[in-house]
């Protein structure tokens, strides 16, 4: 039985480069879609949801983040100074060393329904991956969970059994997944050299495999990540006012009158 996560890590130190063409003064994590950026929403989503403390791993355009944290209670930056020639896994290890307890982890770029963490953060399984149905978006990577349970990840469907899921970006860990996935980072620089692993379809599943990792699949989920100009362009047209059009409309009758 888990423990109610009561944090949360957000990855933001990733480059950014597929939207430089559009977006390149701040991090992608500022992009904003109907008026609010995706860190500060996320951000806010968080804090609503119990969360005490944030832990966000800057690298690329850092300062943006660190201004944030300064004006953000419950938030703080911890830096990936090698970003540049590093993978996603190796920003985790940045806030593993100071988070030592249950998190939420997620990335910086994404718009998501509140249901994304609901689900999460509701029952008992202590790590739960966070899978959706196909959106068509583009650059998905897919789920195997037979049984339920994450076996493998892969941008190339064919490579995996029947598929779960499309991944979203956003899991459940408890601290002692968070130690096998450090212990499947440090193996995977002592045999290559290098720290360019992926958090997910490298250091999670590796981790899967000997901790079980369940997954939570909302087939009908809203959500995008920002990761090319397309991908800004289908969450700001099609997803935002999609999103939009689920939320219930304010009854005139109970506003405040001054």
């Amino acid at each position: 039985m888990g423990t109610t996560p009561r944090a949360a890590v957000i990855l933001a130190a990733g480059m950014g480069t597929r939207l430089r063409g559009v977006f390149s003064d701040l991090p992608k994590g500022f992009v904003e879609i109907g008026g609010e950026s995706l860190i500060a929403r996320s951000i806010r989503l968080l804090q609503e949801r119990g969360i005490r403390r944030i832990v966000i791993v800057s690298g690329h355009l850092g300062a943006a983040y660190e201004a944030l944290a300064r004006e953000t209670p419950g938030v703080e930056v911890v830096e990936n100074s090698a970003f540049a020639t590093t993978g996603s896994m190796a920003s985790l290890a940045c806030a593993l060393e100071s988070v030592k307890e249950d998190f939420l982890l997620l990335e910086s770029d994404l718009f998501y329904e509140e249901r994304a963490l609901d689900v999460l953060l509701a029952g008992d399984e202590p790590d739960v991956l966070l899978a959706s149905g196909p959106t068509g978006a583009t650059d998905e990577v897919w789920i195997e969970a037979p049984d339920g349970y994450l076996r493998g990840m892969s941008k190339d469907p064919g490579a995996l059994g029947e598929v779960y899921g499309e991944l979203v970006g956003i899991v459940r860990i408890s601290r002692l997944l968070a130690s096998s996935m450090a212990e499947a980072y440090a193996d995977f620089v002592d045999k290559h050299g290098h720290g360019q692993m992926a958090y997910e379809t490298d250091a999670l599943v590796a981790a899967a495999s000997r901790r079980r990792v369940a997954l939570r699949l909302v087939a009908d989920l809203l959500w995008g990540e920002v990761d090319y100009e397309s991908h800004y362009l289908r969450v700001r047209d099609e997803v935002w006012p999609r999103w939009m059009a689920q939320q219930k409309p304010v009854n005139p009758s109970a506003r405040k009158i001054n």
